[in-house]
């Protein structure tokens, strides 16, 4: 018991039952290390709490809750001194705590932390920056100790807390801080403790920049500690900012990553693309494509090899030049993109500078250029569903194109396109349109087989209509009428739909069936020229030859192609 006491009076924290005495030397120093804090929400009310520095750096802690919603943050030392809070390093809502910096002009006073975790019967003493010289601190003794994420301490001491001490610090004897004060959540005022350890070693993944704690504050969020997890967060804040609010972003990646080429080379893109967002005259808008450039140039510094560069530059200029032909400026036109990939090409003949080489010459019109560097690209690593499939396309604008060849690229673009369902329902289905114009309506079906696979039977009724043709030309008749009922089920109001139905009737010798369905299409469309056609086909099939030469003759008169010669041979 005496030797309780005399640890008690050393320490020189004031408990309830015990005599005031002066505090401990190293209080003095330490109360520099707590801050007062002025929070600006986003509805312009502002609230003040406490914190405290454990960086030298500006570093500092205190409770989330302080700035959930906050829009601003202000930090008054212990000299009156009043600096932005600039930086959110972390944060836990459930326990409450929050980990930031401070935008202090020179090295500040911090609380050291705690080599070793207090154990029950440890006097806590708590800290403030209104600690009048030699007077007592406040404080208690540790009597629980339990846990947070298993490593770190929860503390339970023996005094009473008010509102305004909440987030002030628990120090050792020693003048250590192990703890953060935060108050009895059952309102009974009693001073709990959250390890500081804990606190510091919170950290923003980048997916939670825009998790509900995060979101809740306006105040700049930390990059990661690394410039790969860094460009994730990138990736995320380009999602969900404007113009100028990603601007301030990526100044913000360049000036932590000043050495890393990423940051430049996006800014190049966003001063480019966004450049009518940032700036409302065109002169102001040439000065950023200016910008531009020179972050380019200055990216070029990090990059490992000049193909790099030139492969980078190009693909920026190529986007512009492509999406702005009104832009009439020599650095930034198609002629400067394809001399730039060129050099690429020339420094390093990489399968990526090909691809870009093939949308070039694509985009110009040079579809042999195209068909060459796609087949490249298809013939390297780098080969994809997408390169194949430029391959087919370029083939096929070709003067000389081959639709089996064409075919045959395509099928390696689905084959390529495994893993990507999305990317193989469009091969697949213009593969199908491809082998129809061959004749080959089976495959043609079997193709759209696989892309009703792929959907998981989410198709149009357009699909069902395209379907229905090849299964109607390869002779599968049931087929045909399945689908043909489908579109018009996902659309009734659609006469060609009806008049495919018909057709399929009179192929089945079922014209009675094919003379509703076309009545049915005139209905919704009395100036469809086939329906009347083939209207006038189900009613010679059904021996009614009157009926079928007046609707020859409207389909005549509604300009039918073909219909002359059924009635040179039906209605003379």
């Amino acid at each position: 018991m005496k030797k309780y006491l005399l640890l008690i009076s050393l320490c020189g924290c004031c408990f309830p039952a015990a005599a005031q005495q002066k505090a401990p030397k190293w209080a003095e120093k330490a109360k520099k290390a707590v801050i007062s804090l002025e929070i600006q929400d986003r509805n312009g009310t502002l609230r003040k709490g406490n914190g405290f520095f454990v960086q030298e750096n500006g570093e500092a802690v205190s409770d989330y809750t302080l700035f959930a919603g906050a829009e601003k943050a202000f930090a008054t030392d212990a000299d009156g001194r009043r600096f932005p809070v600039t930086q959110i390093l972390g944060a836990d809502e459930m326990y409450d705590v929050i980990r930031f910096r401070v935008d202090v002009p020179k090295r500040v006073t911090a609380l050291v932390p705690a080599t070793e975790q207090p154990v029950q019967g440890t006097v806590a003493c708590l800290l403030s920056r209104d600690l009048e010289k030699d007077a007592a601190l406040p404080g208690g003794t540790v009597v629980e100790v339990s846990r947070v994420k298993e490593a770190y301490g929860y503390f339970k001491i023996d005094a009473p807390l008010t509102s305004s001490q909440v987030s002030l610090p628990l120090l050792t004897p020693e003048g250590e801080v192990f703890a953060m004060a935060q108050e009895d959540a059952s309102g009974q005022h009693q001073t709990y403790g959250i390890s500081v350890p804990y606190i510091l070693s919170l950290r923003i993944a980048p997916t939670d920049l825009f998790s509900k704690t995060y979101a809740a504050m306006d105040i700049r969020k930390a990059w990661a500690a690394t410039p790969e997890d860094a460009q994730i967060a990138l990736l995320f804040y380009a999602s969900q900012q404007d113009a100028p609010a990603y601007l301030e972003t990526l100044n913000d990646f360049i000036a932590s990553f000043p050495n890393v080429s990423a940051g430049y080379q996006q800014r190049a893109s966003h001063y480019a693309y966004h450049r009518k967002d940032l700036a409302a005259t065109e002169a102001e808008q040439e000065r950023l494509l200016s910008l531009a450039q020179a972050d380019m140039e200055t990216g070029a510094k990090y990059m490992e090899t000049k193909g790099e560069y030139f492969y980078e530059q190009a693909k920026l200029i190529y986007g512009v030049a492509s999406g702005d032909s009104a832009l009439q400026l020599p650095a930034w036109s198609m002629e400067a993109a394809w001399a730039n990939v060129r050099k690429a090409i020339a420094e390093n003949d990489e399968p990526a500078y090909r691809q870009l080489e093939g949308d070039m010459a694509f985009y110009r019109g040079d579809y042999g250029q195209a068909y060459e560097s796609y087949l490249m690209v298809s013939r390297s690593p780098l080969a994809s569903g997408f390169s194949f499939y430029m391959a087919a396309r370029a083939r096929q604008q070709m003067p000389d194109a081959n639709l089996a060849e064409v075919i045959a690229l395509m099928d390696s673009a689905i084959g390529k396109s495994a893993s990507l369902p999305d990317d193989a329902l469009v091969y697949l289905q213009e593969n199908a349109g491809l082998k129809m114009q061959l004749g080959m309506y089976d495959a043609a079906a079997a193709d759209y087989d696989r892309c009703y696979t792929l959907a998981a039977g989410n198709v149009s009724d357009a699909f069902y209509y395209l379907r229905e043709q090849a299964r109607f030309r390869a002779g599968n008749l049931d087929g045909a009428l399945k689908d043909i009922s489908s579109a018009i089920i996902l659309d009734p109001q659609n006469a060609i739909y009806y008049a495919e139905e018909a057709s399929i009737y009179l192929r089945r010798q079922l014209p009675d069936k094919a003379q509703e369905s076309l009545l049915k299409a005139i209905s919704l469309d009395p100036d469809f020229a086939s329906s009347h056609r083939l209207l006038g086909v189900s009613y010679l099939r059904q021996e009614k030859k009157d009926e079928a030469c007046k609707a020859f003759q409207k389909a005549r008169e509604l300009g039918d192609p073909v219909v002359d010669k059924l009635i040179r041979e039906n209605c003379q």
